[in-house]
């Protein structure tokens, strides 16, 4: 098993906004000068509280496969091909296929909790096409349980989200106390978010908002003491096509 990368929350990028109204933690912050931390076919990564009610106003994207998990409270999104404020609440979760071009806001009510996640879908093909939008209610997913562990599927596996970015897989799980070893694939990278609880792994204690990535495993050994939830996205180790960072 090779570990790629370990970031407790304070060695991550965290950045206030509109004045303190949102913090962000970044497992994934946007390239700056110094290069970028981007990996595979996952481009950036945020993780948002919100302390106050308080809006992102209208802003471009293009290209990008893009994300938001809502974990708590509740967030309002409009967009220049909906023309219409739609709501997301806990659970629920929004893909956008950026396309050629589209421009959203967002209001983002105090107490959110929230991921903003970006994939780079192949922009050869992308930059093309219309920009699309769909948004996926909590009672869409389906879970697998067991006696010691709960999984809900976002993507992958018969789970309930479509997605154009190639070989991606996304997965949360809630584990009760035990030891849990995971079945992994080689070929594929797993970058793991601890949403909640405390979990040692490889020798290495994570606790919440620690951020994990492996590589070159076929299996993986969870210890879990007083209980963990784990958010884990899987992606192609190795990418066919140009990535943005190589591209622009």
């Amino acid at each position: 098993m090779s570990r790629v990368k370990y970031l407790k929350k304070e060695e991550q990028q965290i950045e206030p906004l509109f004045n303190g109204a949102f913090t962000e933690n970044k497992p994934i912050g946007f390239p700056n000068r110094s290069g970028t931390d981007a990996y595979s076919n996952i481009f950036y990564w945020a993780h948002l509280v919100a302390h106050e009610t308080a809006e992102f106003p209208l802003h471009p994207h293009e290209g990008f496969e893009i994300m938001t998990f809502v974990f708590k409270g509740a967030v309002e999104h409009y967009d220049t091909v909906s023309k219409i404020y739609t709501p997301l609440k806990a659970g629920d979760v929004q893909a956008i296929q950026a396309g050629s071009g589209v421009s959203h806001s967002e209001r983002i009510t105090k107490g959110t909790e929230m991921f903003q996640i970006w994939f780079d879908p192949d922009f050869s093909k992308t930059m093309s096409q219309d920009a699309t939008y769909k948004d996926y209610s909590a009672d869409s997913f389906h879970t697998q349980s067991d006696e010691n562990k709960e999984t809900l599927i976002y993507i992958g596996n018969n789970g309930s989200m479509k997605s154009i970015t190639e070989g991606l897989e996304i997965q949360k799980t809630r584990y009760k106390s035990g030891k849990f070893n995971e079945v992994l694939n080689p070929e594929f990278t797993y970058s793991l978010y601890l949403l909640e609880g405390k979990l040692e792994l490889d020798g290495e204690t994570l606790v919440k908002d620690d951020y994990y990535v492996l590589q070159d495993a076929s299996s993986v050994v969870y210890d879990v003491k007083d209980g963990a939830e784990l958010f884990v996205i899987k992606t192609p180790t190795e990418i066919k096509y140009r990535r943005f960072i190589e591209r622009y």
